[in-house]
């Protein structure tokens, strides 16, 4: 998922812990404000946070960087299916 804010949400928190306890795994960008700040969804224990990284493997200068962080993929320059490659 790329979508998220800085506030948690006990609901939410559950909601997330409950999918994750079925067997699904959810995963989610840490953030784009290329700081230390937990976002979420990403930032729940249930979530993966995911981060950003170039062509040449360096985190990318917008990605979060924080605690919460599990796994990084490429995020900058990304082909996408939004009309005009937005």
């Amino acid at each position: 998922m790329s979508l998220g804010g800085p506030s948690s949400s006990l609901l939410e928190s559950q909601a997330y812990s409950r999918i994750y306890n079925e067997g699904v795994l959810i995963v989610a960008s840490a953030g784009n404000l290329g700081d230390s700040s937990y976002g979420f969804p990403a930032s729940y224990s249930s979530v993966m946070s995911v981060s950003a990284v170039d062509s040449g493997n360096k985190h990318a200068s917008f990605s979060q960087r924080n605690d919460q962080v599990e796994i990084s993929a490429p995020g900058v320059s990304i082909v996408s299916t939004f009309p005009g490659n937005r």
